[in-house]
């Protein structure tokens, strides 16, 4: 298994790190060698592998299987989802599940689990509270097109920088704000260079759990069901621990002054702007308002 995410993120630290070991104890017959941090490739490379079978298993976000199969982009536009719980419902529902399908069909690669990434947040200089406040903001956001049009719905002028360069980018002024979950910010330091952590949970972010399907198929039936309770057991831990760490961070840089915690986002000017901006003229735009119309609470779906 290979993965580009740093040993300290969420994904490995609660997830993959412990894949062999929990494996192990299901079965004899299993084990998996985990290469995280890049070190068997980049993502592109990754998926490359696994589709020849030259690795077994790798992990990807919907925009990157969206350049095969259009639209599972889907959940990385911005507010398609209320929270984690309800983006993982919606990846887990019937009527994703031919999507899913279709990437075992054309490519070759099954679907063990979609895992929690994490509530995606902006980190500014200057406060964030509404769209008017990103006009003109330069915004690094990764470089698909399902990003990029993300940052545009948020109504930022989005700015592909590559991850490992955002740092620099933030540090020099060539971005003004970048966007990812508490935990990610923390572990790649832009903390340091950033004065303001909005609370705009734009994106609830996910990650695949990809296997290549002739190593599905070569394994028994047996095989087949401990691979597949593990993968979704530690799915539910990464859920638990990147949540918790979330609001650990939040606290300490409130208590301790590391950052100023923008609370008060007007969060429904945001999810207007962007509904409107992704209902139609994409592939997953029939997708994204089926999803988005569903009853946001109890009362409303009586």
């Amino acid at each position: 298994m290979a993965h580009v995410y740093e040993v300290s993120s969420p994904t490995h630290a609660y997830g993959t790190a412990f894949l062999s070991e929990r494996l192990r104890e299901k079965t004899d017959t299993l084990d998996i060698t985990v290469y995280p941090a890049s070190q068997l490739g980049n993502e592109s490379e990754l998926l490359e592998q696994l589709v020849a079978g030259e690795i077994d298993i790798a992990i990807t976000g919907p925009s990157f299987l969206a350049m095969w199969h259009p639209p599972i982009g889907v959940f990385d536009a911005a507010f398609v989802s209320r929270d984690l719980e309800h983006m993982l419902e919606n990846q887990r529902s019937e009527e994703m599940a031919p999507e899913w399908d279709e990437l075992r069909k054309q490519f070759g690669i099954r679907v063990l689990d979609c895992w929690v990434y994490g509530s995606r947040h902006i980190t500014s200089n200057i406060p964030i509270r509404h769209p008017d406040d990103l006009k003109g903001f330069r915004l690094r956001m990764p470089g698909s097109r399902v990003w990029q049009a993300s940052g545009e719905s948020l109504g930022a002028s989005p700015m592909p920088i590559a991850f490992s360069e955002v740092y620099l980018a933030l540090q020099q002024g060539i971005a003004d704000g970048q966007e990812n979950p508490v935990p990610v910010i923390k572990a790649m330091g832009f903390h340091e260079v950033q004065k303001c952590l909005n609370l705009t949970g734009h994106i609830q972010s996910s990650l695949q759990i990809l296997i290549n399907e002739r190593t599905w198929q070569s394994l028994s039936p047996g095989q087949q069901e401990k691979l597949q309770e593990v993968i979704i057991e530690l799915g539910k831990e990464v859920h638990r621990g990147t949540v918790e760490d979330e609001r650990k961070l939040i606290e300490q840089w409130r208590k301790d002054g590391t950052m100023q915690i923008i609370e008060d986002v007007d969060s429904e000017a945001f999810r207007k702007r962007c509904r409107e901006y992704f209902s139609k003229g994409f592939a997953f735009s029939d997708l994204y308002n089926r999803i988005t119309n569903e009853p946001q609470t109890k009362e409303e779906a009586q």
